[in-house]
């Protein structure tokens, strides 16, 4: 989520010993006049005009070089209208919460971007499930206009899978139940390392936003707030850029009234505060989360007991969710879900995640402003010195508004260096960006051909087998409602 600059004092840099030199505030009157100091790459000193008392350490033109190609790397497929996939991925948490999927399935192409949060355990499922229950259901709906339900639907079985196995866990009377029963259920279970699994993938969430391209039509789903966006170039040259689904957001105004509208109006006011859910989360769909969606009974008879070492990842304000937790789910993960017809015009699919598009649209991420942004910065991609446009699009977005985003000051960017170094070694990292994993495709109306030097690892994408079986069971249950009914037997 973005992350607004608050403190706008300036910086003092001192202790500058080449390009390792480490940045802190000095608070005496002779400091306060000066101004920050960098050295610039011809070898004069860069003057910044404004002071920061944010530490952070300065980089080398190299260093910031290898920090972002580090997650670099590209994709041969062999699918229609899919040249090459280019991806990169830049961490802020530790350890990343965001994953991304890239296959193929029946000369077609299967592609996410995964935003977990809490923890990495539900973005790392969905990167090995989803493409599977997608092409699951694409084998069985063979037609193109059934494609978008059969996404739809393999959207909803998965995470309907993801709490079954959860319920499962537990004993099905809840209501009689103590923590002693909770705790045994647990302890009796097999495979301790396969049960920690199914409950921190249940309890930490994930966004989702996939596309699927065959025979010149693409169809995109989005649960929650990451994005794909379709960059097109016009006759006249003018580069566009314009998302495929719309985002799944409390702080959309129509996402807002749509979950307003799935719940009793007694309960408007506590539902979305500060563009949160009960103040809180700031998607509007999502995989896992199970804490939003269990029956009313499992908020205190059972997730206060699962492991500590995951409730404590939720436990601070767990509080906050059982004091407005009346009709629940209050989040799913049934996608939104568009289809376009790929035209002449069209360059490249961006599939990003929400730290993309914080980036390129700082005071509003939903600003349609970060798409238009994206496609101004991939037609400059091929004059510019990354080979590999994901990494182009890292760079360009961390230094748009760069000088803004550091200080709060919207003027241009004089040194590049300085302000990169800002943006990628302040600590906690989390605290000024989030985590960023973007997935290129270029599109096979370009006249040129792909070159695949300096890209990063050069992949070849694998091919979904549908004969992996489904996580749980689907003739035991059907969603979360059984979980629901039994707990009132």
């Amino acid at each position: 989520m973005s992350i607004p600059v608050r403190t706008l004092t300036a910086v003092a840099g001192i202790g500058l010993t080449g390009a390792g030199g480490y940045y802190f505030f000095n608070n005496n009157n002779e400091a306060a006049k000066s101004t920050a100091i960098t050295t610039a790459a011809k070898g004069q000193p860069y003057v910044s005009k404004h002071y920061d008392s944010r530490p952070f350490t300065l980089l080398s033109s190299d260093d910031i070089d290898g920090r972002l190609r580090s997650g670099q790397f590209v994709t041969k497929v062999k699918a229609n209208n899919v040249k090459a996939v280019y991806t990169n991925q830049l961490p802020s948490n530790d350890p990343v919460e965001d994953n991304y999927s890239i296959h193929t399935f029946q000369n077609g192409l299967i592609a996410g971007v995964y935003d977990g949060h809490i923890g990495p355990h539900c973005s790392r499922l969905i990167k090995k499930q989803l493409p599977i229950y997608v092409a699951r259901e694409l084998e069985i709906n063979v037609n193109a206009e059934t494609s978008e339900q059969a996404i739809s639907t393999a959207f909803v079985d998965l995470d309907n899978d993801i709490q079954q196995r959860f319920y499962d866990l537990f004993p099905k009377n809840i209501k009689r139940t103590t923590e002693a029963d909770i705790r045994a259920a647990i302890a009796r279970q097999p495979d301790k390392k396969a049960t920690e699994a199914i409950i921190n993938e249940a309890i930490n969430g994930s966004c989702a936003c996939a596309v699927y391209i065959k025979d010149g039509n693409i169809y995109s789903a989005n649960t929650g707030d990451s994005r794909v966006v379709i960059v097109s170039q016009d006759e006249d040259g003018t580069w566009r850029g314009r998302r495929l689904v719309e985002e799944q957001s409390p702080a959309s105004p129509e996402w807002k009234a749509y979950m307003r509208s799935q719940h009793p109006a007694d309960e408007s006011d506590g539902l979305i505060i500060r563009k949160r859910i009960f103040g809180l989360i700031a998607v509007g769909g999502s995989f896992g989360d199970i804490m939003y969606k269990v029956p009313v009974d499992y908020q205190m008879k059972v997730l206060p007991f699962i492991p500590y070492d995951t409730y404590k990842t939720f436990a601070r304000y767990h509080h906050r969710i059982v004091v407005n937790y009346k009709t629940p789910p209050y989040l799913q993960s049934k996608p939104l879900v568009s289809k376009h017809r790929l035209e002449k015009r069209d360059r490249y699919v961006i599939l990003g995640t929400d730290g993309l598009w914080d980036e390129l649209s700082w005071d509003d991420v939903r600003s349609i402003d970060g798409d238009e942004q994206a496609a101004k910065i991939m037609s400059t991609w091929k004059f510019k010195g990354e080979a590999n446009p994901a990494t182009h699009l890292v760079r360009e977005a961390l230094l748009y508004q760069a000088v803004y985003k550091n200080v709060g000051k919207k003027e241009p960017v004089e040194d590049e260096t300085f302000e990169l170094s800002k943006r990628l070694t302040r600590k906690p990292s989390r605290s000024y960006r989030d985590d960023i994993t973007i997935t290129v495709l270029e599109l096979d109306t370009a006249e040129t051909e792909p070159v695949f030097e300096n890209v990063g690892p050069i992949l070849e994408a694998e091919e979904v087998d549908i004969n992996v079986p489904r996580l749980a069971d689907p003739n035991k249950r059907s969603s979360w409602l059984s979980g629901w009914i039994w707990s009132r037997l």
